[in-house]
């Protein structure tokens, strides 16, 4: 209908009439009105067409009636009103009646499944929407036969065709989910399996970076399901939609005819497609996954791992202190930033930032402390102790921790190469030794049958002299080495036993009383009245004493005093003895007790250099310490044992006799070093 031909009663156009009246009204205001109007009456021609619907072409009947009392209805024998057709009553599938007469609506439902969704949906829609205008009561049922031929019919005979194929559609549609499911897990599994080795293969497609590969799988998921929908479409082809009580779609057309055949195989095979295409990106996501390079086949790890090396050499190259002072203002410029930028965000992302240091400080301290406590173990001779490295946090500790590793390795090395080379030492000397000891019998046992001879020539007299002093001085010099030998290779037996040293050190001053005076030497000795017991080899500590005292009769000064005192001091016994030495000593203490070293001055004395190497030796075997002092010419040696517990046996206390000694220990005492 045209607005401009539209005239008004008087038979004027309402353009003209406008013109004429704009003081009243306006061209606009009436053909508004006049469109609304028109809407109106459509609305009213197409309800009053809908409900004049006939009963022998629908399934649905209904009787409505209004206000005034007219009743509208499609079925003959409700032509009497609402309360005939509620009476009537049947199995109806779909029923319901609706009540507005006390003000409220109120909804019955006369359906056979009253509890069913659709029902529900029909319930909501009634109670929620106004059907017809002016209409106090309606009742709308279903059909029990469906004998109109409509789209409730349709569905019907859809609903009986496809019952009976169910129950196999249904386990059609398990055993595809299961084998779809297998399918993907066998994808899976042999996803970058290469058949020769266990290295993952990787293809062109997971070389590409991960953003740019995401973003292509995108793409490829997304024709995968346009292509999928596009056959759904197509299997659905000419299927109209009509939307039901509760808002959902429901669709109707023509099935079982050959187009409809071809059109669901095709649905089917573009499925299948774009399933298969999406394995696509699928299995590279689980290749690049095996492979572990999800994250640094990035795009962003590339850039980030350029600048963190940049950033690296540029930081290595700096002194430790400097690198600290520019990570902390670093640090300090990402807080200041984060704060004055984001408001509360930002200081809450510097509260986490500040969290992590803190942790991060932890582990390294963590990780420092394991280091500590194995360079304890290390530096108390457990050469053997290793760091454990898997579970050592920070990589500045990782390569302390290995250094420190090495560093036992490389001891533990020195320290072996250094016994071998002692016991070679020891091996030679005592095969030397006891390669000359043989010859030197033979000297010595000659020079003593030269000696019972009754030789006159005086000077013959003196050259057996010297050669029999010289031979024993060997003597001893060979006797020496071997137990020298014997003492660093620790092959020697010891037998501890509580000794009183004060009986000990009477008795080595009786032996040596002849000596002293020989050498115009006055022996000073001072001695506790009460017991001093120490636990240590009888033989042993009298060859240590011995070799102390030789060492004072050779290197003392004539007309000078010796020193000799014994005392118990905080759970120790010392002994101690000094003397003036004869000659100036230009060395340091402690080569003194080094093999073969003796002083500058006195190497045209018999002395070998031996004498108080063993004595040392000796005394640190017995578990005591021996100590050397140097003070101008002054001459002091200390030696220092536990004190031991007296027994019960007053007979055991004691050292009541000058100690039964080996053959080899019988021999003289050893030359000294001064």
């Amino acid at each position: 209908m045209s607005l401009e031909t539209q005239k008004t009663k008087a038979g004027t156009y309402l353009y003209e009439y406008a013109a004429a009246n704009l003081k009243k009204v306006s061209i606009r205001d009436l053909y508004m009105t006049l469109s609304g109007v028109t809407e109106e009456v459509a609305a009213f021609k197409n309800q009053e067409s809908g409900i004049s619907v006939d009963a022998d072409d629908a399934n649905l009947w209904y009787c409505l009636e209004d206000k005034e009392g007219n009743i509208y209805t499609n079925v003959d024998s409700w032509k009497n009103g609402y309360t005939t057709a509620i009476a009537q009553k049947s199995p109806y599938p779909f029923a319901f009646a609706v009540d507005r007469t006390g003000g409220a609506d109120k909804v019955r439902s006369y359906a056979t499944r009253k509890n069913s969704p659709a029902v529900e949906a029909a319930r909501s829609y009634l109670l929620n929407n106004q059907i017809a205008d002016n209409y106090q009561k309606i009742f709308v049922a279903l059909d029990p036969d469906l004998a109109a031929s409509d789209y409730f019919s349709q569905y019907s005979e859809i609903y009986s065709q496809w019952l009976p194929k169910m129950q196999l559609l249904l386990l059609m549609i398990a055993v595809g989910g299961i084998g779809t499911l297998v399918c993907l897990v066998l994808f899976t599994l042999q996803a970058g399996r290469n058949g020769k080795n266990k290295e993952i293969r990787l293809y062109f497609f997971d070389q590409w970076y991960t953003e740019i590969a995401a973003a292509a799988a995108i793409l490829i998921v997304m024709g995968a399901v346009g292509i999928v929908a596009v056959c759904i479409e197509l299997s659905y082809g000419g299927v109209h939609y009509i939307q039901n009580f509760d808002g959902n779609y429901i669709y109707s057309g023509s099935y079982g005819n050959e187009a409809d055949t071809w059109r669901s195989l095709v649905a089917a095979s573009g499925i299948l497609a774009g399933f298969l295409i999406t394995l696509i990106p699928y299995c590279s996501l689980v290749r690049r996954i095996k492979a572990r390079n999800v994250w640094k086949q990035s795009f962003l790890y590339c850039v980030g791992h350029r600048i963190v090396s940049a950033g690296r050499t540029f930081y290595e190259g700096r002194q430790e202190s400097e690198r600290t002072i520019l990570m902390f203002c670093v640090f300090c410029g990402v807080q200041i930033i984060l704060c004055c930028g984001f408001g509360m965000f930002g200081v809450f992302l510097t509260l986490v930032m500040d969290a992590a240091v803190l942790l991060l400080l932890l582990r390294e301290a963590s990780g420092r402390k394991q280091i500590e406590h194995g360079l304890k173990e290390i530096a108390a001779g457990d050469l053997d102790y290793k760091i454990d490295l898997t579970e050592l946090p920070g990589e500045d500790n990782l390569q302390l921790a290995g250094i420190v590793n090495s560093l036992g390795e490389g001891m533990k090395a020195a320290v072996q190469e250094q016994m071998k080379s002692e016991r070679l030492k020891a091996d030679l000397i005592t095969n030397v030794s006891h390669d000359i000891k043989t010859p030197l019998t033979s000297i010595i046992n000659y020079v003593d049958l030269l000696k019972r001879e009754n030789i006159e020539n005086e000077k013959a007299k003196d050259y057996i002299r010297v050669l029999d002093e010289k031979s024993q001085r060997l003597k001893q010099l060979t006797e020496d080495l071997v137990e020298a030998s014997k003492i660093s290779s620790g092959n020697i037996k010891l037998e501890f036993m509580n000794l009183n040293l004060n009986e000990l050190v009477q008795q080595v001053n009786g032996e040596f009383a002849e000596r002293f005076e020989s050498r115009n030497l006055d022996l000073i000795c001072i001695l506790q009245p009460e017991p001093l017991l120490i636990c240590a080899d009888s033989r042993r500590i009298w060859r240590v004493l011995e070799n102390l005292y030789v060492n004072v009769c050779k290197y003392a000064m004539p007309g000078t005093r010796v020193y000799v005192d014994a005392i118990r001091k905080d759970g120790k016994i010392q002994f101690s003895i000094k003397n003036i030495s004869e000659n100036a000593l230009n060395c340091e203490a402690d080569e003194l007790t080094e093999r073969f070293i003796r002083g500058d001055v006195s190497r045209s004395t018999e002395g070998s250099g031996l004498g108080l190497s063993i004595a040392k030796n000796l005394t640190v075997l017995q578990h005591g310490t021996f100590d050397i002092y140097l003070d101008g010419d002054l001459f002091k040696v200390t030696i220092t044992f536990d004190e031991a517990v007296k027994e019960k046996k007053p007979e055991a206390s004691g050292y009541t006799a000058k100690p039964e000694m080996p053959e080899e220990d019988l021999e003289k005492p050893s030359s000294d070093t001064i």
